[in-house]
């Protein structure tokens, strides 16, 4: 690893989410380094991003305390792992169905916990999340599951790395933000609270992060 290199992405990075008024959360499955993972909340990220409860275990294990699962868990199975983990960290996972978020719901119901969960939306990379127009149906769903907290939505424009100009780069960047603020509306009118909206995707994240009232952008190799 190239240190000054290393360094200055993460500064750049940081400058441009304060320059949007957003937090970074990092996803870490790119690096899967603790100390690069420190780096980057040295350079004020509010979190990490995981891809996996296995992941999310080591860096709770080194006392990273603000971790997000960014894409849906399911199974009991899991759900007790992540009840044992959220002992030791602030916790949000992804989820993308009510019967999905049901397994997790039960074990912390269970427990008298409560689990704080994020809608995954898709806005065109069509690999998992909701559409748009199905947002506020499936988010009233998974609210009145008892053992979960629905703290907002999430995204991943991943097609944006396939855009053959920086035009078309710039184009699904702001369609990621702007249609991840569309469900956020669509949820809000539905009568939910939507405290987080989460972008990710390294190449989108310039443009996506600019859209009013987007509040976190998740970049991961950057």
């Amino acid at each position: 690893i190239d240190i000054e290199i290393l360094e200055r992405y993460i500064a750049r990075m940081a400058a441009q989410a304060r320059r949007h008024g957003g937090k970074r959360r990092p996803h870490a499955k790119t690096h899967k380094c603790l100390d690069i993972g420190r780096m980057q909340l040295a350079g004020g990220a509010c979190g990490l991003s995981l891809a996996k409860t296995s992941e999310a275990e080591v860096f709770a294990a080194a006392g990273f305390d603000d971790l997000f699962i960014a894409y849906p868990v399911v199974g009991e199975d899991k759900g007790r792992r992540l009840l044992a983990l959220s002992e030791r960290a602030r916790l949000s996972v992804g989820a993308d169905s009510a019967e999905g978020a049901l397994t997790l719901a039960q074990v912390f119901q269970s427990a008298g916990r409560s689990l704080d969960v994020l809608l995954k939306v898709d806005v065109g990379f069509h690999r998992v999340g909701v559409p748009t127009e199905a947002a506020a149906q499936v988010a009233r769903r998974i609210a009145d599951l008892p053992g979960l907290r629905l703290r907002g939505l999430f995204t991943h424009a991943g097609h944006g790395y396939g855009a053959e100009t920086p035009e078309r780069l710039a184009q699904i960047g702001q369609q990621e933000g702007a249609l991840l603020l569309q469900a956020a509306e669509a949820v809000r009118a539905a009568g939910l609270a939507v405290e987080v909206v989460s972008v990710g995707s390294t190449p989108t994240a310039a443009q996506a992060m600019a859209v009013p009232g987007v509040t976190e952008v998740r970049p991961g190799n950057y």
